[in-house]
């Protein structure tokens, strides 16, 4: 099901849902299942004016080293798909959470998702990181 989420458009997995308005005001938009582990959240950079910044594949690899260092998290193996959305990033798992970090850009947007599990059930983490790897494969900026 085409999905439109705050400026994006994607298939949504069976059972998301968004949730941010059920919390607290000015939390980044949110989805979660009813019955999950984990959410999916999104934080949107949109180019408005002035020079190209020409988001390259090599920015992006950057940012999730960045990301996971300052959430003193480990990063796993680094994931990345090179197309009209370029996508790079990798999994940490900690000892009680399970934390996956995206960075997405079509030259000019950069889109972080994020997906944070508490626990680190591995078939259910497993599961839901499948989702989320999959709602990444079809995401148009």
């Amino acid at each position: 099901m085409l999905f439109h989420f705050h400026g994006l458009r994607f298939d949504l997995p069976d059972e998301w849902a968004d949730i941010t308005d059920d919390l607290p005001q000015g939390s980044p938009p949110t989805l979660a299942r009813s019955s999950g582990l984990g959410v999916i959240q999104f934080s949107i950079a949109r180019y408005r004016k002035g020079a190209n910044p020409n988001v390259t594949a090599d920015d992006l690899r950057l940012l999730p080293a960045d990301f996971f260092s300052r959430h003193s998290l480990n990063a796993g193996e680094a994931e990345e798909t090179i197309g009209p959305v370029t996508t790079v990033g990798c999994v940490g798992i900690g000892t009680d959470e399970t934390v996956a970090a995206w960075y997405l850009s079509n030259g000019y947007d950069i889109v972080l998702i994020t997906y944070t599990s508490r626990g680190t059930d591995a078939h259910d983490t497993t599961a839901e990181l499948g989702h989320v790897r999959k709602l990444l494969g079809t995401i148009d900026l």
